[in-house]
């Protein structure tokens, strides 16, 4: 259960860092570390939609901070801001 909570607390800081991403306000090293701690949650719970999901944000993440789309960076952001709130109410 609390490793339940900290990844939805984690995936909570990630969705603010996306938010933040496109205005070049996010260092780079916190998004290279969202991007890998994402990927490594999805490769870790592989086989499920939303673990595929996850992986997809991670490398979002990476590519974010040579390409920020400011629509991928906001639909990623409320995604992940959702389900990080969703898991620590739960």
């Amino acid at each position: 259960m609390f490793l339940f909570k900290l990844f939805g607390f984690l995936d909570f800081l990630v969705a603010i860092l996306l938010f933040v991403t496109p205005d070049h306000i996010a260092p780079i090293r916190l998004l290279i570390g969202a991007g890998l701690y994402l990927i490594a949650k999805g490769v870790i719970y592989k086989g499920d939609l939303l673990s595929a999901i996850d992986l997809s944000i991670g490398v979002y993440c990476l590519l974010a901070i040579i390409f920020p789309i400011t629509f991928l960076s906001f639909l990623t952001g409320i995604y992940l801001f959702l389900k990080g709130f969703y898991s620590m109410i739960i």
